[in-house]
């Protein structure tokens, strides 16, 4: 069964592939186009599930493309989108909710999900033959530029928002200005800012814009632990001219 496993993880989409299109309509009746997505330059998650299966059931409740879609999609910093394709044929909608045998569903998907869910069936399925799925769950990132990423179901929301950062068609205004690399320690609670020293003033706000901490001494680790846990916005002003970066503090 390992050998079985292994031989199907090479048969995805290769990472560095430009990502085929798509057009599906959502469980909810919403049409939804790849394409539109990464030209709005969004970072898109496509996942490959099947109501039966055991490990997307598994990775379904770590929570993780739930709170990747709450942090960073349409009601987060709008960042992104999560797009969750099963793949199982003629399934009914009590797979979807968690009745039926377990060869049939694992459980609710519906429930709690926030981002979209699609059933796909014919004569949709034509997108499993072009990402060439042969073993769920898979998941790929797909940047703005189209590019393809299979990503790891061990990842973190934070290894998740960083390869987020990586896609290589963004280039960050914190790199035209020289600052290096910018991002939250969760852990110590402060902002790391490798190239501090070009650092003039730092504001800290709200996703409304209102100010909530203006901040006068840099170092490369800043403290920020009196922020409660939120999507901030730190505009940075450098002589020339001000970086603002999107970051979540948990």
């Amino acid at each position: 069964m390992a050998f079985l496993i292994n031989v199907n993880a090479y048969g995805q989409l290769a990472d560095g592939s430009i990502a085929p299109d798509f057009t599906l309509t959502d469980y909810n009746g919403t049409e939804h186009n790849l394409y539109s997505y990464l030209d709005a330059d969004k970072t898109v998650f496509v996942e490959i599930f099947a109501a039966h299966c055991s490990g997307c059931w598994n990775y379904h409740k770590t929570d993780r493309l739930k709170n990747m879609y709450n942090m960073y999609g349409p009601n987060g910093t709008d960042e992104i989108m999560v797009l969750a394709l099963e793949h199982d044929q003629w399934n009914h909608h009590e797979a979807f909710i968690g009745i039926g045998d377990p060869w049939n569903t694992q459980g609710n998907w519906l429930d709690g999900t926030p981002y979209p869910i699609f059933d796909v069936e014919n004569p949709d399925r034509g997108v499993f033959t072009d990402y060439n799925v042969t073993f769920y769950p898979v998941i790929y990132k797909i940047c703005p530029d189209k590019i393809v990423e299979q990503i790891s179901t061990s990842e973190t929301e934070t290894q998740l928002f960083e390869k987020v950062e990586n896609c290589l068609n963004v280039l960050s205004l914190d790199e035209k200005q020289n600052l290096g690399n910018i991002h939250i320690d969760q852990l110590y609670k402060s902002l790391v800012i490798a190239n501090y020293e070009k650092v003039r003033a730092i504001n800290v706000m709200d996703l409304r814009g209102q100010t909530v901490k203006v901040i006068g001494s840099f170092s490369s680790r800043i403290s920020i632990d009196d922020l409660s846990t939120g999507i901030y916005l730190f505009e940075i002003q450098t002589e020339n001219g001000a970086v603002v970066k999107k970051l979540y503090l948990n």
